[in-house]
């Protein structure tokens, strides 16, 4: 399971899912932590989806598809 975004923690390659309060609902929103920047993706409404694709950033951002 991957954690919320705290800027006191990070660290080169860190990755995590932040949720995101919708009324009565949570969204989730990945995140990626490339040793300089925080990236973020589109929100999910599933944990497990944001989850798969945050990994996905990851690899995206250090394969420079962004």
């Amino acid at each position: 399971m991957l954690g919320p975004y705290r800027s006191i923690d990070l660290y080169p390659n860190k990755i995590g899912v932040e949720s995101i309060i919708h009324g009565f609902l949570f969204k989730f929103k990945p995140w990626y932590h490339d040793g300089h920047s925080v990236w973020w993706g589109k929100e999910y409404d599933l944990k497990s989806d944001a989850e798969k694709a945050a990994y996905i950033l990851k690899e995206d951002v250090d394969n420079s598809k962004i």
